[in-house]
Parts: structure tokens; C-alpha cells; sequence
């Protein structure tokens, strides 16, 4: 994290989204490929990019990856990005992803630094 950057929440639950997110992406990448992230600061939120060179979606799979069960895997349970998701809502952030079939995909996160006035 930039600048020593503290995001504020439950440590386990935000390893479980990008543990998540990264084991997503080296599935995405049978034959090899790149992973990159990218962490900055922006407008008092943490931006942190996870990008991979991985086979994609289309738009038909883009617009359920959401859904509790929904899954392209064969042994998956269709309940980690849905996890990821309501994890990051509940943390006052927010999560948005862009993919092209065949080149690959990108999510963004965005938490916030300070932690939320209750």
C-alpha cells in the first residue's frame, strides 16, 4: 500500500476476497499469462487493480458472475465472487470488473482509508 496506506477492516475476511480473486485469476490462465496489481490512493480510497491475461468473459457470464451458484468451473461452488462482493460492500467499498474474451480481466476495488462514521 502507498504511502503506508492502512485500510481499515476485518484482516481474514479482506485475505479471503484477494485470495480469491488471485486463485480465480490463475485458473483463468491454464496455458500461463501475466497477473498484475496495481495499488494507489485515490480521492481518500484505496484503488487496488487486479488485472490478469487470462481467457475473459463475455457479456452473457459478466452479467451473473455476481449470483450465489453461478459458476464456469467444474468443481466450483458458485459462491466466491458473490463472497468477494458483499465482503467488500460490508467494508463500505466497492467492486466493478471489465473483461474481453480471450484477453483477459480486470477488477477494480475501492476501500475506503478511513474507517466509516457510525
Amino acid at each position: 500500500i502507498p504511502d503506508g496506506i492502512r485500510i481499515y477492516g476485518d484482516p481474514v475476511r479482506l485475505e479471503q476476497v484477494f485470495t480469491n480473486l488471485f486463485k480465480n485469476a490463475l485458473d483463468a490462465m491454464p496455458g500461463g499469462g501475466h497477473f498484475h496489481v496495481a495499488v494507489s490512493r485515490l480521492n481518500g480510497e484505496v484503488q487496488i487493480i487486479l488485472k490478469d491475461t487470462g481467457i475473459g468473459m463475455s457479456e452473457d457470464i459478466l452479467d451473473k458472475i455476481w449470483e450465489p451458484f453461478f459458476t464456469t468451473k467444474r468443481r466450483g461452488t458458485g459462491l466466491g465472487l458473490s463472497t468477494v462482493r458483499r465482503i467488500i460492500q460490508a467494508h463500505h467499498g466497492s467492486i466493478t470488473v471489465e473483461s474481453i474474451p480471450d484477453r483477459g480481466t480486470t477488477f477494480t476495488i475501492r476501500l475506503p482509508i478511513q474507517p466509516p462514521e457510525e
